[in-house]
């Protein structure tokens, strides 16, 4: 008898468990707390490139990267393009991140530019950008993309002082590696030429899937106690941390505040500068150059704009180490780059912060840059 009841108690235990992410879902969306939103929209941003890379789909043209893609990419498309970018919900904006790779705004200048003979009207250009990306993480990102038969004919790297020297960046990256490599597609498992590496991608798809279901169950029962909390109340208007209406946070969110408030978050980024983690990063971008070049990937080097105030928090020495360490890997692979001085003059008003581009700054910023590529396709 008491063994019956304990397999009872555990067959519900079992079941709620199981259950308990879904049925989470289903809950009305004011027992969703902004507190943890931030953690939300910088996981939307990694599922973002794993969802694709993952999915199969070969893509013409990658433009990779950090959030420095990111920011201008889906401003331009929601300002310019009239694509439903969910603001200011910060729920709903994850949720839109999490597969939203296409760049409407940039394939349209891009088309206009090359007059149709480069890129036609169905062809496929996205965003990999990953937030706090670094030239390794983004070496993992192509290798993946190579192990899917999912290399593009184009790269566009939009690269910055950042990708070679952050200083907090640690567990973003960890992150990150672990997403992408946990997730292991059917043809990666079955492709497996040897007993030894079949179970080590199954191990790492079943560790992947139960730390992804304790996640979501840990989320899913904090919900759940929410929605016991506030039952009977009506449900809050959601808005941003800080309470701005609608209007002044998608004015916030297309055009910015422009008060260079990452200033402090980028002087701890910078220094002390780390000479051998640079030194390491040049190394993945010459790895990564050399894994595109082999299998006739076209690619193009862009250094970003960026303020001034930003530039000027960099140690002097170490970002001409890096400036002229690009400019080497470059030369040695016979990859063409472009630098800033290709891009014009840039204004604090062009940028949400010190180093992100706002609407006009990206718009300014893609349709330089689909001149610069088109024009180096015909020569």
């Amino acid at each position: 008898m008491q063994k019956a009841r304990f397999i009872i108690a555990l067959a519900v235990f079992l079941s709620i468990a199981f259950a308990l992410p879904f049925l989470a879902n289903l809950l009305p969306d004011h027992t969703r707390t902004l507190a943890n939103a931030p953690e939300i929209i910088s996981r939307a941003y990694i599922d973002r490139v794993v969802n694709y890379v993952v999915s199969g789909k070969k893509p013409d043209m990658v433009v990779a990267g950090s959030s420095l893609v990111i920011s201008p990419h889906v401003l331009t498309d929601g300002y310019f393009e009239k694509v439903p970018v969910p603001v200011p919900d910060p729920f709903e904006y994850a949720d839109f991140l999490s597969n939203y790779v296409e760049m409407a705004h940039f394939k349209k200048l891009y088309a206009q530019t090359s007059a149709g003979d480069v890129l036609l009207p169905s062809a496929s250009i996205v965003d990999l950008g990953v937030p706090s990306l670094m030239l390794s993480d983004c070496d993992l990102l192509f290798e993946k993309l190579q192990h899917n038969d999912a290399l593009p004919e184009t790269v566009v790297l939009l690269l910055a002082p950042r990708d070679f020297m952050d200083n907090t960046v640690a567990a973003e990256r960890n992150l990150f590696m672990h997403e992408i490599n946990g997730r292991i597609t059917l043809k990666e498992l079955f492709n497996s030429v040897r007993a030894q590496q079949f179970f080590a991608n199954l191990y790492s798809a079943i560790n992947y899937g139960a730390n992804a279901w304790c996640k979501q169950f840990r989320s899913g029962g904090q919900r759940v106690a929410l929605a016991i909390k506030k039952l009977g109340r009506k449900p809050r208007n959601q808005t941003l941390a800080g309470g701005p209406s609608r209007e002044k946070a998608l004015h916030h969110f297309y055009f910015g505040d422009g008060k260079l408030s990452d200033l402090a978050v980028y002087q701890k980024r910078y220094n002390p500068p780390d000479h051998v983690r640079i030194k390491e990063q040049l190394a993945a971008m010459a790895k990564l150059l050399a894994r595109l070049k082999a299998n006739s990937v076209r690619i193009v080097v862009v250094s970003m704009p960026l303020t001034p105030r930003n530039i000027a928090l960099i140690d002097k020495d170490a970002h001409t180490e890096i400036l002229e360490g690009m400019r080497s890997v470059c030369k040695a692979c016979a990859v063409p780059s472009l630098t800033e001085e290709d891009f014009g003059t840039y204004e604090n008003s062009d940028f949400v912060d010190s180093v992100h581009l706002n609407v006009i700054g990206g718009d300014k910023f893609f349709r330089r840059l689909a001149g610069l590529i088109s024009s180096r396709a015909r020569d």
